[in-house]
């Protein structure tokens, strides 16, 4: 047999049998027609929870194209007390009161709880994507409540729970790199609880791509050819 012979079976949806698009790198997909999210695991289907989030800011007539964020619910420990001022976290944390004091308090508490949500992309990004300056990182700092909408066309996500874990923990690493020296050697546990993938509404606007829930912007060339994801939303879309 020759490789021209072999065919791949396309994928379906083992909740509905919808035929689903997909691309090699991916390792969650999405139903546009009832909505589930799935890992194949040892060639089992795997449930990922999923919420479309509808759109917050004024869209007006614009394509969306819904992109996949993990969304992790995390508690995170620190055993030691360290000295964390407001004058040495970076100014775009600072904007937001409740993550600076839940920042400074994880810190300067003794045997500090807390609970966090990480926003990690799950859409595959190149080195344009910054970690600290992306709606992951926005949405990190400032949770959004999103609101779920129907199922749509969404691009599968070629980064896994177990990526996304990783990721959430350079984020946090991130932010502690921009304070004091004296606390990078913090003893920090990392407690994953729940999870899911939220579905994240954007839309092309002069070279860029707008996240339709805050405003956030990002460089089309920040995504894996962008112009293949978009001509694939489009020929599977509804």
């Amino acid at each position: 047999m020759v490789l021209d012979d072999i065919r791949l079976m396309p994928l379906q949806c083992p909740g509905c049998g919808k035929e689903i698009n997909s691309k090699e790198e991916d390792c969650v997909y999405f139903c546009s027609e009832c909505g589930k999210g799935f890992q194949i695991i040892e060639n089992k289907f795997k449930k990922v929870d999923v919420i479309y989030a509808k759109p917050e800011i004024e869209i007006s007539d614009k394509q969306l194209y819904y992109l996949p964020m993990w969304q992790l619910m995390t508690t995170i420990s620190i055993k030691d007390k360290y000295t964390l001022e407001h004058k040495d976290i970076p100014e775009e944390i600072l904007k937001n009161r409740q993550f600076t004091s839940l920042l400074t308090s994880l810190f300067k508490e003794k045997d500090a709880r807390k609970k966090m949500i990480f926003f990690v992309p799950a859409f595959g990004v190149t080195n344009r994507y910054q970690l600290m300056d992306h709606p992951g990182f926005q949405f990190t700092v400032d949770p959004p409540r999103l609101k779920g909408g129907a199922p749509v066309d969404m691009i599968g996500a070629e980064y896994s729970l177990d990526d996304a874990k990783e990721i959430a923990k350079v984020m946090f690493l991130s932010i502690q790199a921009h304070t004091r020296s004296v606390i990078l050697d913090a003893d920090i546990d990392f407690e994953f609880r729940r999870y899911r993938i939220a579905g994240i509404p954007f839309f092309e606007e002069e070279g860029l791509l707008v996240d339709g829930i805050k405003g956030f912007r990002i460089f089309k060339d920040a995504l894996k050819s962008w112009d293949e994801i978009k001509e694939g939303i489009r020929k599977g879309g509804k």
